[in-house]
């Protein structure tokens, strides 16, 4: 079955190799200093490349683990996406616990303009177009591939580099992983990489940086439109994307307020099952180990219910609604906070 993963930020056809690129242009190769990144790696050139779109002239970035198709003008956006596609990749593998490399340099679009992403759309998901089409500022990754473009609309980059680092999540989780992840922690995850801070050439990735989910967190608690827990453990987004572009906004707030919980509540104390979670996915053990957990009237039951409240109630906290109790005193707490910018 082939994977795609929409993704949204508001307040928040072939495909074309390098090797395809106009030939009466010579490549250029160029070395960076790759924010984020260690000096072991800093020297590693960049391969620039002219590359075509429909008569739009672009380029092909290449760096070791990266292709990346674009189109945008903006010469100082196109000038960190080398650097910060390998810090996100450094961070992805790191910051979750030692997870494996992806076998093969993964590849991204991000276009000039919502046309031109449309145009994409259309080529690659002509059955999910239409759909799609209505995310507003967003973008999807189908199969690994990630087809993005600047909502930022040339101006600011932040919001623009936060949606790559979302699905440059899931491009690696599709490479990588030997199985698909439950979507609301896949989700959840990404969302988690976002968060982050670029000053004076440094970039750090902080998950408390965040403004846009934790708005929509805010207004979803004052509008009293919170999913309840175990509803957002059994949903998928691309099922809250055909109720409203408002619910499907609070799910991916939600699923970050969760991810977090995951990650830093209670003073850690459910990290080490993360983890565990994440490295059993990505080595194609997780549903073995979760029928592992269950009696035999649960034994045929299907994935999508094990990896939902029962993948809580094994991996995390036996007591479900304890652990709901908790996140709901971690949503409130962390509305409350200041934006972490």
């Amino acid at each position: 079955m082939r994977k795609v993963t929409p993704g949204i930020l508001v307040a928040a056809a072939l495909l074309q190799g390098c090797a395809q690129s106009q030939p009466q242009h010579r490549q250029t190769q160029v070395r960076t200093s790759y924010i984020g990144l260690d000096s072991a790696t800093s020297d590693d050139p960049v391969i620039i490349e002219p590359w075509n779109f429909m008569g739009v002239e672009g380029h092909c970035l290449v760096t070791p683990r990266w292709e990346i198709f674009t189109t945008i003008q903006n010469e100082r956006l196109r000038s960190y996406l080398p650097s910060f596609y390998e810090a996100a990749l450094v961070e992805y593998t790191t910051s979750l616990g030692t997870l494996p490399q992806p076998p093969a340099p993964l590849t991204s679009y991000l276009f000039g303009d919502r046309r031109q992403w449309k145009n994409k759309t259309r080529m690659m998901l002509p059955h999910l177009a239409s759909s799609f089409e209505s995310l507003g500022r967003g973008g999807f990754t189908t199969d690994g591939i990630a087809v993005l473009y600047d909502i930022d609309d040339g101006q600011w980059d932040h919001d623009t580099l936060a949606l790559a680092s979302h699905e440059g999540w899931h491009q690696y989780a599709q490479t990588t992983f030997e199985h698909q992840l439950p979507p609301w922690l896949d989700e959840g995850i990404a969302t988690l990489f976002e968060g982050f801070r670029l000053r004076r050439g440094e970039l750090e990735f902080s998950v408390s940086s965040n403004r846009e989910r934790r708005y929509r967190l805010r207004e979803a608690i004052r509008s009293d439109s919170l999913i309840p827990l175990e509803t957002l453990l059994g949903s998928d987004p691309h099922d809250v994307l055909g109720e409203s572009k408002s619910t499907l906004l609070t799910y991916y707030a939600q699923v970050w307020a969760l991810a977090r919980f995951l990650k830093d509540g209670e003073d850690g104390r459910y990290r080490p099952a993360l983890e565990n979670i994440l490295l059993l996915t990505a080595e194609g053990d997780l549903y073995r180990q979760l029928l592992r957990h269950v009696g035999p009237e649960e034994a045929d039951a299907d994935r999508e219910t094990l990896v939902g409240r029962r993948l809580i109630e094994i991996f995390f906290n036996e007591n479900f609604e304890e652990f709901d109790a908790s996140y709901q005193e971690w949503i409130a707490e962390i509305s409350r906070s200041r934006w972490g910018w």
